[in-house]
């Protein structure tokens, strides 16, 4: 009897060896996934879990592709740097940022698009472009680059920006006439509205551009996994398009 026992404890040890590494082939990949406080597309929840359209969507990619994400919410900065030195593998963000060109890599557009405003009152000229800002009265938010597009104009302007410290105080600014436009981006530019709201805004476009998987050089065989969510998001996309129709 002793002997059959042993047999049999051998024997399940064995299928165990086995089991055990195709278990550890199909397990998901993970990585260190970072995002923005931008509502409605990425922001902490009551409960503090990271949420949003970007969010839910990036969660299904990396379903799709095998990965599974953890997600910390930074400021833009410490992402763009954080993704340089590989402590962040994953961000959902901006197309073709210059600063990261040399560090990152990153999937073709998704159909997410952001876009630039500046935000003005009933009777402030009209403007399309930074360049007619010229030295007009600038609020900004503290904590946003704007993707870099101002420099130029603080770089040859006599006037500084006011930068306040949240959404609502940027609001209130520009219904004192602190200043003349208050450039943000569209989508957390209108929840704060909901919140504050202030009548007889208007959009003026400056700029807009897409959205797109941002992978870190660092991340462990970066551009395979780049071409795996780039995959992903199309059979994603090709399912959501047939359902439509």
């Amino acid at each position: 009897m002793m002997r059959h026992l042993r047999a049999h404890i051998g024997l399940s040890l064995a299928l165990a060896l086995i089991y055990l590494p195709a278990m550890a082939d199909t397990a998901p990949r993970v990585l260190n996934a970072a995002y923005l406080n931008f509502p409605p597309l990425a922001y902490t929840d009551h409960q503090g879990n990271p949420a949003g359209e970007m969010i839910e969507l990036s969660n299904r990619i990396a379903a799709e592709a095998g990965v599974s994400l953890i997600w910390k919410e930074y400021p833009i900065n410490r992402i763009y740097r954080n993704l340089g030195t590989g402590e962040i593998d994953f961000w959902p963000g901006s197309q073709a940022v210059p600063a990261l060109s040399d560090t990152t890599l990153e999937t073709g557009p998704l159909d997410v698009t952001i876009k630039l405003c500046a935000y003005a009152r009933e009777g402030t000229p009209m403007v399309s472009s930074t360049l007619d800002l010229g030295d007009a009265r600038l609020i900004l938010i503290r904590g946003y680059t704007y993707r870099d597009q101002l420099d130029y104009l603080f770089e040859n302007s006599s006037s500084m920006p006011i930068v306040a410290p949240n959404h609502i105080a940027a609001l209130q600014l520009l219904e004192k006439d602190r200043g003349d436009y208050l450039i943000h981006f569209a989508q957390p530019f209108e929840e704060a509205l909901k919140v504050y709201p202030v009548a007889n805004l208007h959009c003026n476009l400056l700029h807009e551009w897409p959205l797109a998987l941002v992978i870190s050089r660092q991340t462990p065989q970066a551009r395979e996994l780049v071409e795996s969510l780039q995959g992903a998001y199309e059979r994603i996309r090709s399912h959501d398009l047939a359902e439509v129709e």
